[in-house]
């Protein structure tokens, strides 16, 4: 480890060859979940699980496939519904990815006590850049990236995440 700097809701892990940024998200922080709220039609297309819940929406999105888009449906609420899940699916997997890894990464579901979430990317195999969506049982939202420059290697394994990840705890406070 190089250095640490924290700014507010972020804080930065520098190393020799990338580094590991911590962000504490509100709704309105994220592209994904603020989008819905902005827009009157996902209101009425979305349950109210999805409209109040960050990671309900985000699971949601990433269960959606675009099978379920049928053209003989095409004005039909369902068809509306699973049009904007896959849009925010595609939100959500290019809002964190550095321009330089810009590919399909793999998903992996992530459980730890309290937390739930997402894992995009592989730490293990290039480009090594991976982003996770960590949320609480109240949908306060964590999430943090491991990136490095182009061409960088490896920066943490998939061990050492597990085990970041096994050693948040919730605080109390809301």
């Amino acid at each position: 480890m190089v250095g640490t700097t924290s700014l507010q809701q972020t804080t930065l892990v520098r190393f020799t060859n990338g580094m590991l940024e911590f962000r504490s998200l509100r709704d309105e922080d994220s592209i994904v979940f603020g989008s819905v709220h902005n827009d009157k039609d996902a209101e009425k297309l979305l349950s109210e699980e999805m409209l109040h819940s960050q990671f309900k929406l985000l699971q949601a999105a990433m269960l959606v496939t675009p099978e379920q888009v049928k053209w003989w449906r095409f004005r039909s609420s369902q068809n509306k519904r699973a049009e904007l899940l896959l849009l925010l699916k595609f939100v959500a997997l290019t809002e964190y990815s550095p321009m330089h890894s810009l590919s399909v990464r793999p998903i992996f579901t992530i459980a730890n006590g309290e937390f739930r979430g997402y894992q995009f990317g592989d730490p293990d195999n290039p480009p090594y850049d991976t982003h996770i969506d960590l949320f609480d049982a109240d949908s306060r939202h964590l999430a943090f990236d491991i990136s490095g420059l182009e061409g960088h290697a490896q920066v943490l394994t998939q061990e050492e995440i597990n085990a970041m990840v096994a050693s948040i705890q919730p605080t109390s406070d809301h």
